[in-house]
């Protein structure tokens, strides 16, 4: 449950709230309240931090922005009340939302939400940031999806369901595991900066595969292979020699 701190000099004012929060679905547990500047300082310091904190701004002994100016709040603030005098300032100290007093219902809710949304979105830029970062050198973060077309019509194709691409004709074309054949609108050197390194290799300047797609390769002279593709190919296949050690590892990886 979502803990919450009130900052909040008129008893009235805190009690309604705190009513008002734990009728909210799902509800807002108060992890504790304060009635000043200065009581708030030393609740933030005696307690763990709460994952969001609702303020007043004139209080008795001052304006709680000048708490958040002299230490930086340990979460986002939505800020309550009854002038709209600090506007400006409030979003500038770590405030996401700014409720007029009396606090409606309707407006807590979607400060509420938004406080959620902004959470889950920091939550995935971290998590796809955490893939890059312990992603091993070399290889780029995964692409699950692309546009293909066919015909007049235009469908997603899982990454997952590809076995080559090929350009022909300065057009580049996806051949599905089960045969399919389709046009998409993306270049072989921007597919191969995207795609796993462990999986796709870029057996020439036409040719893109997915290592389940290699199903033998041979020795054609010169250190070239000739590789088989299923589904097959149209056109043989040919590793040069330069890079024939560089896919025999990835083959055998």
């Amino acid at each position: 449950m979502l803990r919450a701190l009130i900052i909040e000099d008129e008893a009235p004012a805190r009690t309604r709230l705190a009513d008002l929060l734990a009728k909210m679905q799902p509800p807002v547990a108060i992890a504790g309240t304060a009635d000043s500047v200065r009581s708030a300082a030393v609740w933030l310091r005696a307690h763990p931090a709460p994952e969001l904190i609702f303020a007043d701004i004139q209080l008795g002994d001052g304006l709680s922005l000048e708490l958040f100016r002299s230490t930086p709040p340990p979460c986002p603030i939505i800020f309550t009340t009854a002038y709209d005098d600090y506007l400006l300032e409030a979003f500038g100290a770590h405030g996401i939302a700014y409720l007029l007093k009396p606090v409606k219902p309707a407006d807590l809710a979607a400060a509420l939400q938004k406080y959620r949304t902004l959470g889950a979105q920091f939550a995935a830029s971290l998590a796809s940031l955490a893939g890059q970062l312990l992603a091993p050198a070399g290889v780029a973060a995964k692409r699950h999806r692309l546009l293909a077309q066919r015909g007049t019509t235009f469908q997603p194709v899982a990454i997952a369901d590809v076995a080559y691409f090929f350009s022909e004709n300065k057009l580049t074309f996806l051949v599905t595991r089960t045969g399919e054949k389709c046009l998409i609108n993306e270049p072989l050197a921007t597919l191969e900066g995207e795609l796993d390194a462990r999986e796709f290799f870029r057996l020439n300047r036409n040719f893109l595969a997915h290592v389940s797609a290699v199903k033998s390769f041979s020795s054609v002279g010169k250190g070239r292979l000739s590789v088989q593709l299923a589904p097959r190919s149209a056109e043989e296949v040919i590793v040069s020699q330069e890079r024939g050690a560089d896919f025999r590892a990835w083959a055998g990886a």
